[in-house]
């Protein structure tokens, strides 16, 4: 058996099953946790777009793809990726490892790619899950990869998914998920008015502004 290797082109038998799953996923959402989205209308329908969201559950990036209507390529932590058929799985739905302990050039690598292809990236500035649903600082590599791809930023917001566990209890909760697409940031503006090292610190921190204020809306 070989490895599962990340496609960045798709055919139509793909799109049918990729999107029956969608379907899938959407119904059993709406059923356990009452999943409200808006304003999906503001996703790009083609083109490299990098989708950055604030990160406060594992079962953030199921959420996430299971709405936005195009293929969102997903950095996953790399332990996933050991057993063979879970590699295989995730990979097919368009996810990549990630090392999350070292800046992982393989990943950055990766990411890269998948822009030059004209995909929709989907990135969590902060770099680790916000249980409290507190939005921390975003890293500066996702202002680096809009950089270095021309790529625009897609602000989205998450909130309720962090209450599914709450510790020290041990049972399942089921709140009600609301999910919100903000509108694009052109970066390209940002960078052709700065330099480097500047245009890279000013898209994250209209990142992070973005989806701050769009967290406040469904929080």
């Amino acid at each position: 058996m070989t490895e599962q290797k990340l496609k960045y082109k798709h055919g139509p038998w793909y799109r049918l099953l990729f999107r029956l799953l969608q379907l899938v996923l959407q119904g059993m959402f709406r059923i356990l946790y009452r999943v409200k989205v808006y304003d999906l209308h503001k996703v790009p329908r083609g083109g490299k777009v990098i989708l950055c969201s604030n990160h406060i559950s594992y079962l953030d990036p199921v959420v996430i793809g299971a709405y936005i209507p195009r293929y969102t390529y997903f950095m996953a932590k790399k332990e996933l990726f050991k057993l063979r058929f879970l590699s295989d799985l995730v990979t097919y739905l368009n996810a990549f490892p990630v090392r999350r302990d070292t800046t992982d050039r393989n990943a950055f690598d990766t990411s890269l790619r998948i822009l030059e292809n004209d995909n929709l990236l989907g990135l969590f500035p902060e770099g680790t899950r916000s249980t409290d649903g507190i939005i921390r600082d975003g890293k500066k590599g996702i202002g680096l990869i809009s950089l270095l791809s021309g790529s625009d930023i897609l602000p989205v917001a998450i909130s309720g998914s962090n209450k599914i566990i709450q510790k020290p209890s041990k049972r399942l909760y089921f709140p009600r998920i609301r999910f919100i697409v903000g509108d694009v940031i052109d970066t390209k503006q940002i960078i052709a008015e700065n330099d480097r090292k500047v245009a890279v610190s000013l898209i994250v921190a209209e990142t992070m502004k973005s989806i701050k204020e769009l967290y406040e809306k469904i929080k």
